[in-house]
């Protein structure tokens, strides 16, 4: 045997002790057990275990527009998981996504993807109320309500509803109002038969009787809300002809007016009686609402 045959056996013996060098493996990327969602990890779970936030600030849901969903995600899937958070042993309520989760049952999924999130009810609430107002999907009277609730179970004033919401107060105030409407007027607002200005007309009349007689009359003889508030101008307020009689408030008084409404949160009239005085009126709509109007004056000039 020649030098080279001893060189190649050697080679082949070296080569047969030591393994092969494979190439590196990438990290496995850590994946929730399909029975055990992680927390903000996205994971498909029965649908069946999947249930409906009963503290939902939205009831109504277009039946037409849910159909459409529906077909979309029989089509294409759910693009964005549902959140949701632990409601027992494999379990889970949604926190936002509940209009996707319906159209999803209708379309006959059987499985459907959630991110899971530790929230509780207060938070569920806000983040419920939040999404639903930044996809507009509340009626008038739903988003009263949301805001109304923002108020009492989360404590919230006019202005912190704001910074959640992106609604100035004033927007805020005048649509909880419509929580004083009669109820049965109230869904008259959600089935859409009355606009929000129909029923912000309706506010100006004092007694319930009068504010059903008028809006069966808006329903009925289909009224405009210009009608509507001319109907509500108090008796001693001239109706407005061709040419009102009435003098153009002072700009400046038209722009305190409005520095007050922002501050406030809330509407504000300035009545001028003579050449240099007059009346403030500030409205409140509930108890907590005065607080907050008196925390406000007050707390500006202490």
């Amino acid at each position: 045997m020649n030098k080279n045959d001893g060189r190649k056996a050697l080679g082949k013996g070296l080569h047969s002790l030591l393994p092969p060098r494979s190439a590196p493996q990438p990290a496995p990327v850590p994946v929730a057990p399909p029975d055990e969602p992680a927390d903000g990890q996205v994971s498909l779970v029965p649908i069946t275990s999947v249930e409906a936030n009963p503290d939902q600030p939205r009831r109504e849901f277009d039946p037409v527009a849910l159909a459409e969903l529906s077909q979309s995600i029989e089509r294409d899937g759910i693009i964005q998981p549902i959140v949701v958070r632990k409601a027992g042993a494999n379990r889970y309520q949604i926190i936002a996504g509940e209009r996707r989760w319906r159209a999803a049952t209708a379309a006959g999924l059987k499985e459907i993807p959630v991110i899971l999130r530790t929230a509780d009810d207060a938070k569920v609430l806000e983040l419920a109320i939040v999404e639903n107002i930044q996809r507009e999907d509340l009626n008038p009277v739903e988003l009263a309500q949301a805001f109304q609730r923002m108020m009492t179970e989360l404590d919230l004033t006019h202005e912190e509803i704001g910074e959640k919401t992106g609604k100035d107060r004033a927007t805020i105030a005048n649509t909880i109002r419509l929580l004083h409407l009669p109820t049965d007027i109230q869904d008259m607002v959600t089935a859409r038969k009355l606009t929000q200005g129909h029923a912000r007309a309706l506010l100006k009349l004092s007694d319930e009787a009068t504010q059903r007689e008028v809006a069966d009359k808006i329903v009925k003889e289909g009224w405009s809300v210009r009608q509507v508030e001319e109907y509500t101008r108090p008796a001693s307020s001239p109706k407005p002809k061709a040419k009102t009689q009435t003098p153009a408030q002072d700009p400046n008084v038209k722009a305190a007016i409005l520095e007050l409404e922002q501050a406030l949160g809330t509407k504000v009239r300035i009545v001028e009686k003579g050449k240099d005085k007059g009346l403030i009126e500030i409205e409140y709509y509930s108890p907590t609402d005065l607080d907050r109007i008196y925390e406000l004056i007050i707390g500006q000039t202490a």
